[in-house]
Parts: structure tokens; C-alpha cells; sequence
């Protein structure tokens, strides 16, 4: 937020008069600015905390926008957007321990996006949830006054506009902040990156849903398994829905819907509102697929396919939410045989295949009870990236006749869930507090015979499952790439199992034969310009650098806006003695991705060669940033000594079963 958002002072809000109204002045307090007028009486709000832990009235901070704005009102009135504060028990149990952990200065890296009605006066000394500032989540003024596109670095590195808000004449334009139409204002909190003052140690990333999103298919327009219709966060997640004639905001009938759904069923449930906690999981549903497929006699495959979230499912903080498989096998007679990932008491076996990013804290122990400040590494990222599939591995153990997997979600895992609730007051919200739903994202069922799976074929399931196999180890690298040219000759005009195979042959090191099948995609129409980032990769591991740099050149004209892109381009220019072009691509690569490690080295090679200054300043940059190789190595050693149940998790292709 920084110090544009501590002069908050001299923002205007609504006055009290409903006719003739205009933005005025309303004190010197930072809070009360955000808040505005109409805030529920602050003895109103410490009551309910006393009684429930949080304040779940009459919203704080939408009063006056509400006059004109109703429909937008109601549904923000709902979000995670306006519980993120200390009306949030999920939250507040983590905000506590980190203001503890790290202080009150520390304690601005969750305050700057969580709770912009404490931050506006500085450092927070102690934290008294029972307040009015407390309870007020991100307001309509936060999104609604950011001055520019914030730069593309995260922790909330944002500036407020500071001038009054008109209404009539020239309000559309100064509450429609640059960036607001294509989600570059939601990387402003929902890209972090954690420094020294939050690690106590050195800089590492944290969530970052916009990077996520940034350099996928749904942002670049490209994926072997095909481009979907580009859509940025604000086309998914904020979608324009029905309003009525009161919403002043409504174009054509229909307004952005700024309940901002995403994955808050908990959030839902703690207080009640059964209504948006069955549309959050509606949401949810089919963002990812789930298929059976036959890797072998008794051996099968659940492919996994994220085909509607634009960035790797789930997204959020993977260190409290939980995503998994369900698996289920039954007799001839219904009897179970066997099963992986069924709750036990609320629950997740430890032998369940899980579906996240697991960061570890420094002994190589699960992080636990959000506590960022103690993360040292990401140990396995099991996470599904869009558009492209992954696979776990299940044995069927003998007489099975049916098996079923679920793509299941919820927001909290039950261990956070009762780190989180113990506190509150006795009550029902404290009950439903300890139970976050369990949400079906997907499903498939299939019957077994003699070991073999009884389905009708299908191309694209096939398809699915080769390209799924083709990230995996040297046997499946090698079924992988013999299925996708089968997939081929099938149908000869279809480019993407080319591509596919020519993935695998690349992973086996054979990198003639994964250069052949490019050159065969190359000559079908509508083949993905991934098939120039498969090229570069396939030619800079042989060390063939002037043709890689070619790839790599025709791969930043068809997709100029990703970081793998420029990243690519700018060490193969280093390779191939270009420092002027390996600068201006690494300053193309830090322009989209400040923090880039890869940038800053490529940067401080490039100007050491041409002998201009700076060089000092991106070895600085760079050695901030690098990732602790060395670090993560010994901690994914550890992890697999200390946690052999979530062991599995480290291999492409993880076994369970008997």
C-alpha cells in the first residue's frame, strides 16, 4: 500500500445527504476514510465478535456506494473480498502468530492487503479484532482509488488516488482504475513474494495466482492440448451477470459480479450464508476433470485435466487448503476392496495422493498453521497447471469389478481448520467453523474385468493420457511417445499428439527424434507455437544453439508475453555471443516479472560482456532471488526420510495401491 495509502486523509467520501451528494472530505483518520459514512455502531460490532469471534452485519464501507450501486453492493457483501480481515477466524488465527512471529512492521506484509482499514495508520501494535477498523475487510475505496496499474511485483505495492470522488460527471472515470478491466489491480495482493523481514532469512515466492495465470494458456493463447478463448481473472472470477434497474453500474442490463467467487465455501459456512456457500461450490465443480485410464493389467491411470482454471488448480495458499483423490475399488457384490483418501474422523489419510504445492519449514516438516514465516522450500508441486494433464497411479487389487475416483476440495484442511476455530466463543458459528465443506470437483467410475478397464475408447481420453504420461520417468516417457503416434496415424491431421510425442522424445534425450516429429507438426495447420518452445528446448539440450535461437526468436514473435518465453531467449542469445539482444530480453523478462532470477543473472552476464555499468546491481538482484538450490535439495532429502506416506508426492507419476 505504502505511503500513498497513509495519506488517506485527504480522499473525499459521499456526504450523508442522498440528493445533491458529492465526495467530501471526512476526517483526518486513515480508517474512518476507507470505512466512510453509515458504519454500524462500533458497540454493535464488538458485541457480535463477542459473541461469534467476527462481525457478519451489515457490511462496513459500502454505505454510500450502495446508494447508487445495490446489486454490487450485496454481492461484495459476500466475498472473500469483504472478509478478509479480522472478520475472518481463518485469518485472524494466522495474522495473530505472524504479528507475534515478526511485530507490528512485519506484520504489514498481511496487513497492506488483508486489512487496508488498520495499515492506512502504520504499524499495527496490537491487534484488538473487536473494532469497527477490524471487521472491515477490503472496502468498495481500496480497488475502486488505486492511481495507476500497480507494477508487477505483488505484496501490495499499490497507490491510492488521493482526490476527491465526484458524483455525476467524471465519477465512472475516477472509481475505473487502469487495470481494473483485465485483472492487472488483482496481482497487487494475489502475488507475494516473501522477504527477509517475513522469512528471517532470505527472499522466496509465496502465492502467485497472477504469474500462474500470466504464463498460461489462458493468457498466452496457447497449449498443446489447444489455445482456449484468452480470459484474464476478472472474465472468470468476476463475470458480467443479470442486475436490476436500480444498479446505476449496469451496462446493457448486467454488471461485473463482484462476489468474486472462487473457493470460499469455508468462509461461507462459518456464517451461515448457505446461498454463497452452494454458488462458491457450484463454481467449483468441473474446473478440473478426472478420467480412468489402463496403464497396464491391474495397473490404472487417473488422468487429471485442469481445462477451466486459468491458473494451476488450486490456487491460493496450498498450505492450508486441500485438494485430492478419492479412490475406490468394489467386488462383484458392492463389497469395498479397497480405498485411498477417504476422511477419516474429517481427516486425510497421509497415504492419499494430494493435489498442491507443499511447502516445508526448516526441518522439512509439512508448513503448518500458515505460518509463512517459517517456509523454506517447496518440496513437490502436484498442483495441475491449465490445459495440461497429470496422472497418479493406482493397483487394483484382485476380484475388483468397478472403480471410482473423486476430485474432491476444501478450503481448510481439518488440522488449520481446528487451529482456527478453538478460539472463537462456543456457538454454532464455532461449530460449523470446525467443518469446512468437502466439495466433488469431478468424478469418474468405471467397470473392471480380469484387471482391465471396460470403456468405450476414446481419442481424446487416450490423448489426455499420453500427454499425461509424457512427463513422467523413462518407461512411461516411452509408452507415452508409441500411444501419441499411434493417436497419429489415426488421424493424421491432428498436430497436438506430434507434439506430445516429441515432448517425450525430448525427456528420453532423443533429441533427433523429438526435432522430426516437430517438423511433421509443423507442416498441419493450426499446430501450437509451443511446438517453437518444444524446438528451442529440444536443440539448446544438445547444445545446438544458433538453430535454438531461431526457435527461440520465432517463439517470442507468436508468444511475446511470457516469462518462459523471454527467459529462453535471453541465455540462448547469451550462448550464441549476442549480449546486446541477451539484454534487451532480460529486460523484456524483468518488465513482465520483476523478481526473475533468470533475468537478473542473463542481465548481469549481458552487461558484464558489454562492459557497462550495473553489472553489480543485477548480481545483487540476482543472488536475492536465485532459488537456494543446494537448500531445497537437502530438504526434499529430509522430507522423504521424515515423511515417507507423502513420499510418492516426489515422483512424476505417483503408485499407490496395494
Amino acid at each position: 500500500m505504502k505511503a500513498a495509502l497513509a495519506a488517506l486523509g485527504a480522499l473525499g467520501l459521499l456526504a450523508a445527504p442522498a440528493v445533491a451528494a458529492e465526495f467530501t472530505p471526512a476526517g483526518a483518520a486513515g480508517q474512518r476514510v476507507l470505512i466512510g459514512p453509515g458504519a454500524p455502531d462500533a458497540q454493535a460490532v464488538r458485541a457480535a465478535v463477542e459473541a461469534d469471534g467476527f462481525y457478519a452485519g451489515p457490511p462496513i464501507g459500502a454505505g454510500a456506494c450502495a446508494r447508487c450501486h445495490p446489486d454490487v453492493a450485496a454481492q461484495w457483501a459476500a466475498s472473500a473480498h469483504r472478509f478478509s480481515s479480522f472478520d475472518n477466524p481463518y485469518y485472524t488465527a494466522a495474522a495473530r502468530a505472524f504479528h507475534a512471529a515478526r511485530g507490528p512492521d512485519g506484520f504489514r506484509f498481511c496487513a497492506d492487503c488483508h486489512d487496508p482499514a488498520l495499515a492506512v495508520a502504520g504499524p499495527v501494535d496490537a491487534i484488538e479484532p473487536a473494532t469497527v477498523e477490524a471487521q472491515a475487510g477490503i472496502g468498495c475505496l481500496v480497488c475502486h482509488s488505486m492511481a495507476e496499474a500497480p507494477p508487477p511485483i505483488g505484496n501490495a505495492t499499490y497507490a491510492l488516488r488521493l482526490d476527491p470522488v465526484p458524483v455525476g460527471e467524471g465519477h465512472g472515470a475516477r472509481v475505473r482504475p487502469a487495470g481494473a478491466a483485465d485483472g492487472r489491480l488483482c496481482g497487487s495482493c494475489h502475488r507475494v513474494g516473501l522477504g527477509a523481514e517475513v522469512s528471517g532469512d532470505r527472499w522466496r515466492r509465496g502465492q502467485d495466482d497472477q504469474f500462474g495465470w500470466a504464463d498460461g494458456p489462458y493468457a498466452a493463447g496457447a497449449a498443446v492440448l489447444g489455445a482456449p478463448d484468452p480470459a484474464s481473472c476478472i472474465d472468470c472470477h468476476m463475470p458480467r451477470v443479470p442486475a436490476s434497474e436500480a444498479e446505476k453500474g449496469a451496462k446493457g442490463g448486467r454488471v461485473r459480479d463482484h462476489r468474486a467467487l472462487g473457493a470460499g465455501t469455508a468462509l461461507a459456512r462459518i456464517r451461515g450464508d448457505t446461498t454463497h456457500e452452494a454458488t462458491s461450490a457450484a463454481f467449483l465443480r468441473g474446473a478440473a476433470r478426472i478420467e480412468l485410464a489402463q496403464r497396464a493389467p491391474g495397473v490404472v491411470d487417473v488422468v487429471l485435466l485442469n481445462h477451466r482454471t486459468g491458473h494451476p488448480f488450486p490456487g491460493g495458499v496450498n498450505d492450508s487448503n486441500q485438494a485430492w483423490i478419492e479412490w475406490r475399488v468394489f467386488g462383484a457384490d458392492g463389497a469395498p476392496l479397497a480405498h485411498s483418501g477417504v476422511l477419516d474422523g474429517g481427516r486425510l489419510p497421509a497415504e492419499a495422493h494430494r493435489i498442491r504445492a507443499q511447502p516445508v519449514d526448516p526441518r522439512g516438516d509439512p508448513l503448518a498453521e500458515r505460518a509463512v514465516h517459517a517456509l523454506r522450500s517447496v518440496v513437490f508441486d502436484t498442483r495441475l497447471p491449465p490445459m495440461q494433464p497429470r496422472a497418479a497411479r493406482y493397483r487394483l487389487p484382485d476380484g475388483a469389478a468397478r472403480a471410482r475416483a473423486r476430485l474432491l476440495y476444501r478450503q481448510f484442511d481439518a488440522d488449520y481448520a481446528a487451529f482456527a476455530c478453538r478460539p472463537l466463543p462456543p456457538g454454532p458459528a464455532r461449530d460449523r467453523c470446525f467443518e469446512p465443506p468437502v466439495v466433488e470437483v469431478a468424478a469418474a467410475e468405471v467397470a473392471v474385468r480380469d484387471g482391465r478397464l471396460i470403456q468405450p475408447d476414446d481419442p481424446e481420453r487416450a490423448l489426455r493420457h499420453g500427454l499425461a504420461l509424457a512427463g513422467g520417468l523413462a518407461a512411461d516417457a516411452r509408452a507415452a511417445e508409441a500411444m501419441l503416434v499411434e493417436l497419429h496415424r489415426a488421424d493424421p491431421a491432428d498436430p497436438r499428439p506430434l507434439l506430445g510425442a516429441a515432448r517425450a522424445a525430448r525427456a528420453l534425450g532423443r533429441t533427433d527424434r523429438a526435432l522430426a516429429l516437430l517438423d511433421r507438426a509443423d507442416a498441419l495447420p493450426d499446430a501450437s507455437p509451443i511446438r517453437h518452445r518444444l524446438r528451442a528446448e529440444a536443440l539448446a539440450d544438445a547444445y545446438r544453439i544458433p538453430p535454438a535461437r531461431a526457435a527461440a526468436e520465432r517463439l517470442a514473435e507468436a508468444l511475446p508475453a511470457t516469462r518462459k518465453t523471454w527467459a529462453l531467449l535471453a541465455r540462448l542469445r547469451t550462448l550464441d555471443g549476442d549480449p546486446v539482444g541477451a539484454l534487451a530480453a532480460a529486460d523484456r523478462l524483468l518488465a513482465i516479472d520483476p523478481h526473475c532470477a533468470d533475468g537478473h543473472y542473463q542481465r548481469m552476464l549481458a552487461l558484464r560482456a558489454l562492459g557497462r555499468p550495473g553489472e553489480a546491481d543485477a548480481r545483487r538482484l540476482y543472488l536475492r532471488h536465485r532459488p537456494p538450490d543446494e537448500a531445497v535439495l537437502r530438504l526434499r532429502k529430509v522430507f522423504r526420510q521424515r515423511h515417507p506416506a507423502l513420499a510418492p508426492h516426489l515422483d512424476p507419476i505417483p503408485i499407490r495401491g496395494p
